[in-house]
């Protein structure tokens, strides 16, 4: 976005000089460079994605992640040792580095100036396109190893603060882990919200139905079961209104943001016409939002799966569109393992 580096380097200065070293910025991503190209099933993710992360940065109260172009402080990346290449989810991954190994005391500032961004795309392909999102999903999904690096790095914090060598340097010892462990679980409650409730609410109705099977084997003739279905069944229902009333009001704001943006999207739109274009809008994500939700979830599901079993995995980098108009030609599978640890 024009006036970015300034606006940012204005609010570093602003910034009280002995809190700078801990700060990060995140502007807000929208994936709408290619927005005119996009099939129905990418433009729900790109939906959701997009005012998710803007709602973040709105929020004063928000636990925020830096996303995909953040910026923050040569000094900050060098206190914290640089980023871990190992691990593939780069920025959620150094929001969760940076504010372990600074006890809790870095932040992500929002700078409120739009960052545009690719879709993955294969050329002319409805299909090839779709394909290519997915790849980018299952790379995505393998942020659920952030889990285990948090848990990981925890006793080698505890071990660091509590250091008699440490403690001269006033780094607040004992004292200082606890409020860490403390403020930590908000950003266990916004991994959890992003990975975990995602697969579990996109595949709700398969799992009340088999609950309702497991319960109906374990009570044979009782018909307690049916009762109990009977009595909260109104519940989904609710959900469900509640849900298309939210998705109403997302898209009719996403649709603000993008007529905002519109000069810097490529391409026309194939409806000139704003009302007609924001009901296929509204038409295309609620029609294919569970689609996306339920390959979302199972995107999950395999990345934790992976994650329990195996130390070690291969992704795929999906292709974008470069500069020519083509999109590159899809990277060959590269190997994950963060539990290696690198020399030199």
């Amino acid at each position: 976005s024009a006036g970015y580096f300034e606006a940012l380097s204005t609010q570093y200065l602003q910034i009280e000089p002995s809190k700078r070293r801990y700060q990060m910025f995140q502007s807000p991503v929208f994936h709408l460079k290619n927005y005119h190209r996009q099939p129905a099933p990418v433009v729900a993710g790109t939906v959701f994605t997009a005012m998710q992360e803007l709602s973040m940065l709105a929020d004063t109260n928000a636990v925020r992640f830096p996303y995909s172009t953040y910026s923050l402080s040569m000094q900050l990346a060098r206190d914290v040792g640089g980023w871990d290449p190992e691990w593939i989810a780069e920025d959620y991954h150094m929001g969760i580095k940076c504010f372990l190994m600074t006890l809790g005391r870095s932040s992500v500032e929002s700078v409120m100036l739009a960052t545009m961004n690719y879709v993955p795309e294969e050329d002319d392909s409805w299909w090839g396109t779709c394909m290519a999102r997915w790849t980018q999903v299952k790379r995505h999904a393998l942020g659920f190893s952030d889990f285990s690096y948090y848990f990981m790095m925890l006793p080698l914090v505890f071990a660091y603060v509590t250091n008699p060598a440490v403690n001269k340097n006033n780094q607040g010892g004992f004292a200082a882990f606890w409020r860490l462990l403390f403020s930590g679980t908000t950003l266990l409650v916004r991994l959890v919200n992003v990975h975990v409730l995602v697969g579990v609410l996109s595949t709700y109705g398969l799992l009340e139905l088999v609950l309702k099977l497991l319960l109906k084997l374990a009570s044979m003739k009782d018909n307690w079961t049916e009762f109990l279905f009977s009595t909260v069944g109104f519940l989904p229902s609710i959900m469900m209104a509640g849900a298309t009333f939210c998705t109403v009001g997302l898209t009719i704001m996403f649709f603000k943001v993008y007529k905002l943006l519109e000069d810097r999207v490529e391409g026309e739109p194939y409806i000139k016409s704003p009302a007609a274009h924001w009901i296929k809008l509204l038409l295309s994500v609620i029609g294919t939002s569970p689609i996306y939700f339920l390959m979302l979830a199972y995107a999950i599901w395999c990345a934790a799966l992976h994650v329990l079993t195996r130390s070690s995995f291969e992704y795929h980098v999906a292709p974008k569109p470069s500069a020519n108009g083509k999109s590159n030609a899809k990277e060959p599978a590269a190997s994950f393992n963060p539990f290696i640890e690198k020399s030199g």
